[in-house]
């Protein structure tokens, strides 16, 4: 059973009469959001998916902890208003732009990841934590935390290992305020009257001293583990999935789930811990810190289907990586056979249930051509379609609008992560190059040139099958061949782009007309 469906399940069983589910992700717009949050979403949209298939009503949310304070700049921030640091303690959504594009700094981060969900073909209302606080919405929640603000001190300390203290119980206070004057949060609640809810703070940063009514006042938040429960309650969250960290024995939603139940009388909804992701080569991602990787940017390479693939096929507590090296090809390979076999009633029931999940325009679409088939021809021809299709229909592959697609795709890869794959014809012949060759290497040059000047309309396989008898010796054993192997095709590339490498050298000499490279093979 896939890991969706099992959830699905079990949400059903523990409510076996409700009809309509609530699934909830929630994401922190403290800088650009980066691909690894995207498993806070997709572990819940893929759980709304399953209840729908089971008959059920389901809706997917995305709470935005705009709210939050600044802490630190992201360093991709600094870099472009060095001043940024005077925002610290200041709510996010209430922090400009830098960029100047939208109205606060976390309207900027949370459009750039919206946009990435509706190219992801994901159906998802917005909860926007800065609006939902200042409408008054949670005056009551808050309200309630700060008469059992005690009963509060005692469950946090449960967790903890120091023993609680009564001056520190006395003056504990579960809010954080942020100050009517500088609109940063350096403040200390002074008193609180439970007669009235008033309170009165002292702002550190700028020496605002004031008595308020929660009430009235709407510039008050919960902290963190207050805040998560009485959303769960206003909400009538089912299903919320979290960090790894969140679950451990001490963790946020083990401290939630008590607060949830002993202060707000309700119950905590199912939860699923889930891994971190990693890009390849550039370690833990954080937005806070700029070191990340954003959907848009893995969108560039790879397909919406892919993303929700490669999140749908793991477990939520999975570790996998994106690969902007040659990984790429195989994951595309891998999608693509996968695809098939779920078309043609071969895939296992995991995959079958998978690729639906993942699919935006359902299973039977088109097959298209292979991210590693257009990577090896489309640099030489610029990436241009035509060319590209021109190409193609020499060894009987259809190309399409819908192929336009990867090749943009295959473009981005090769461009930007992957220049050394630009592949492009000498000019003139290696000459120099040649002249160092030994009479075995030559001698092979010299046959492939005479066998594609004899021939018209190669065939891939001919000319794969013609390659490795002119390179492999029989005497060797199959590692020694493979040696022999990559040292010929090094001599090949040489001769014909410069390099030690290129496309795949049986379908480039297939594909490409021959008028454009066979001068390049004579000597």
């Amino acid at each position: 059973m896939h890991w969706a469906e099992r959830i699905a399940e079990e949400l059903i069983n523990e409510n076996p009469l409700k009809e309509e589910f609530l699934c909830v992700a929630g994401t922190s717009p403290s800088g650009s959001v980066h691909i690894g949050n995207f498993r806070d979403v997709a572990t819940p949209l893929f759980v709304v998916e399953a209840l729908k298939r089971k008959g059920k009503k389901a809706r997917l949310m995305l709470s935005w902890d705009e709210f939050d304070r600044l802490r630190k700049v992201p360093k991709n921030i600094a870099a472009i208003a060095p001043d940024f640091e005077k925002y610290i303690g200041m709510p996010y959504c209430m922090i400009p732009d830098p960029h100047g594009k939208y109205s606060s700094f976390a309207e900027y981060n949370e459009k750039e990841y919206e946009e990435s969900l509706k190219e992801l073909g994901i159906d998802i209302e917005y909860r926007y934590q800065g609006k939902e606080y200042r409408s008054g919405r949670y005056v009551e929640g808050i309200i309630t935390a700060m008469k059992r603000r005690k009963d509060i001190y005692d469950i946090l300390m449960r967790y903890k290992t120091q023993d609680s203290d009564e001056g520190e119980r006395e003056n504990y206070y579960p809010i954080s305020v942020y100050c009517s004057k500088c609109n940063k949060d350096f403040t200390e609640v002074l008193s609180y009257n439970e007669d009235t809810d008033e309170i009165t703070y002292r702002c550190k940063a700028c020496g605002n001293t004031e008595t308020v009514n929660l009430r009235d006042y709407h510039m008050v938040k919960l902290m963190w583990k207050i805040d998560w429960p009485m959303r769960w309650g206003v909400e009538g969250v089912d299903f919320e999935p979290g960090g790894i960290d969140h679950a451990a024995a001490s963790g946020s939603y083990v401290v939630a789930k008590d607060i949830a139940k002993e202060i707000y009388g309700v119950k905590a909804p199912k939860f699923q811990p889930y891994g971190w992701l990693s890009i390849a080569g550039l370690g833990d991602m954080h937005s806070s810190t700029g070191n990340n990787i954003t959907p848009a940017t893995v969108l560039e390479v790879y397909e919406p289907e892919m993303v929700r693939w490669l999140f749908a096929k793991y477990a939520p507590t999975d570790a996998f990586a994106f690969n902007f090296d040659d990984t790429i090809i195989r994951h595309y390979s891998e999608f693509d056979k996968g695809l098939e076999a779920v078309k043609n009633g071969e895939a296992d029931d995991y995959n079958k249930v998978v690729y639906e999940l993942c699919m935006i325009h359902g299973i039977n679409v088109k097959a298209k051509v292979p991210f590693g088939v257009l990577a090896s021809v489309a640099p030489i021809v610029d990436f241009n379609p035509k060319a590209v299709k021109d190409i193609l229909a020499k060894i009987d592959v259809e190309f399409d609008e819908r192929d336009e697609e990867r090749l943009i795709r295959v473009k981005n890869w090769i461009t930007k992560h992957q220049p050394s794959k630009m592949y492009k014809l000498l000019e003139k012949r290696n000459d120099e190059y040649y002249a160092g060759l030994s009479d075995e290497e030559k001698d092979a040059v010299k046959k492939l040139a005479d066998y594609i000047s004899g021939h018209d309309g190669i065939k891939e396989q001919e000319i794969q099958q013609y390659l490795y008898g002119i390179i492999n010796d029989p005497s060797l054993t199959k590692k020694e061949n493979m040696a022999r192997q990559q040292k010929f095709f090094a001599v090949f590339y040489n001769v014909l782009f410069g390099t030690d490498k290129g496309p795949r050298l049986y379908l480039f000499l297939s594909a490409i007309d021959k008028s454009q490279y066979l001068r390049l093979l004579t000597f």
